[in-house]
């Protein structure tokens, strides 16, 4: 049985993940009030960045207050893992709340969006029209809150792949050998 209690390494993800969780969802309300239905591509990219920031901020503070300044590649890909997988919950909450509660009309403004852009590029009716048969069914704000948990775990791991790499500090071979030379 996991009790948070005695293992410091899911309450410490779970406080991380929730700082990352609400600045993601701080971030995605600034966005959204500026009218950004579908955002460009560098918004994207400071999306990315938060997270990225998020696992390296909670992965260094765990490693530094829990772990006595030490953590293996394993655990610190673990934990980063574990910090999206909350932030994402958080995530999935507010595109619900933000689909259902705060605009029950933003999946068809979405749905608009996407459909112009088609139109620009140049897409034929038909092809048009299968295209947003398949997108209509991928709006539903369960598929987003679903899709968001599964997304960010996925990020999370390509992410924290590349992190742990810099944050994994490890006891040298060295250190023991020394400590236990007779004087």
């Amino acid at each position: 049985m996991m009790e948070s209690k005695n293992n410091p390494m899911l309450k410490s993800a779970m406080n991380s993940g929730l700082i990352l969780g609400i600045a993601l969802v701080v971030y995605g309300l600034i966005i959204y009030i500026m009218g950004m239905i579908k955002p460009p591509f560098w918004v994207g990219i400071i999306n990315y960045l938060l997270i990225i920031g998020g696992i390296i901020y909670g992965t260094k503070k765990f490693r530094d207050e829990d772990l006595g300044g030490e953590i293996s590649y394993s655990k610190a890909l673990g934990f980063g893992v574990l910090i999206c997988v909350f932030a994402s919950i958080i995530s999935g909450i507010y595109t619900i709340l933000l689909t259902t509660v705060i605009d029950p009309e933003y999946m068809s403004k979405l749905i608009s969006e996407i459909e112009a852009e088609y139109v620009k590029s140049g897409l034929s009716e038909d092809q048009i029209e299968t295209a947003m048969k398949f997108v209509g069914k991928m709006q539903s704000p369960i598929f987003m809150a679903i899709s968001t948990v599964i997304g960010f775990a996925f990020m999370g791991t390509i992410f924290s792949l590349v992190t742990s790499v810099f944050l994994k500090k490890e006891k040298s071979i060295f250190e023991n050998t020394a400590e236990q030379k007779p004087e």
